[in-house]
């Protein structure tokens, strides 16, 4: 139904342009391009049509179950630069940290497969630290702090977590979250922001246990980037797929 609405509708659109001057005639051939983008049959979208997924319109927002956003010109454009060099992993790691350290506020930065990626990578290193040996340790939490409290309960992705040895204990209000704290806890993981982020900070620091803030979806605009660490987060995670 939908390929005989598009069909007809270009040839009457043809039709009523065929008599504009030349220019006219363009302009409206590129307008019906862009429309058949938005709607997921240029040839663009090729790459999901061939294996059977329909292109959306997405009217929701930077969510991650809708792809995130789509990549600017010059991401791809700096992508494409940086695909044609070979260089040191290790290197690498230390300068986009600084970069990030530079336009975040914090004292380093990594980047991870996604924010999920992100709470393992946390939660691994609040329970193992710096020692090698239990970090080979990892998943088998023996003899480590285990505990990571989901400050405002469970979330789709928490799995990342328990995942890397850590198990999940809730609290859903900074009285609960204070009576939660033990000797096992390794972190408090929370999506919260404003006052109830405040609140669970000011339990955490004084119990000097670390905080994962998880914004994912805070940017745009990418004046957040820099807010966790003026609230005194000590981690916080992004998704750069939603710029």
């Amino acid at each position: 139904m939908a390929t005989d609405i598009f069909a007809t509708s270009r040839r009457a659109l043809l039709r009523q342009i065929g008599a504009l001057p030349l220019f006219g005639y363009f302009a409206a051939q590129d307008l019906w391009a862009k429309v058949q983008n938005a709607a997921g049959r240029a040839p663009s979208a090729d790459i999901y049509t061939r294996i059977g997924v329909t292109p959306i319109i997405n009217a929701r927002g930077t969510w991650t179950y809708m792809t995130g956003s789509l990549e600017l010109p010059e991401v791809r454009t700096a992508k494409q630069a940086a695909a044609g060099h070979f260089v040191d992993m290790w290197e690498l790691q230390k300068g986009v940290s600084k970069r990030l350290a530079e336009l975040s506020g914090a004292e380093a930065g990594m980047i991870t497969a996604g924010a999920a990626s992100a709470m393992g990578t946390a939660a691994a290193a609040c329970m193992a630290g710096t020692d090698p040996a239990k970090i080979w340790q990892l998943p088998d939490h023996t003899g480590m702090k285990h505990e990571v409290i989901m400050f405002g309960g469970r979330i789709s992705f928490d799995s990342a977590i328990r995942a890397v040895g850590g198990v999940l204990v809730m609290a859903y209000s900074p009285e609960e979250l204070l009576a939660q704290i033990n000797e096992n806890t390794a972190m408090v993981y929370t999506t919260a922001r404003g006052e109830r982020l405040e609140k669970g900070l000011a339990v955490t620091k004084k119990a000097g246990v670390p905080m994962l803030v998880d914004w994912a979806a805070g940017i745009p605009p990418i004046e957040n980037l820099g807010l966790p660490a003026k609230m005194g987060a000590d981690l916080y995670t992004f998704s750069g797929g939603k710029r």
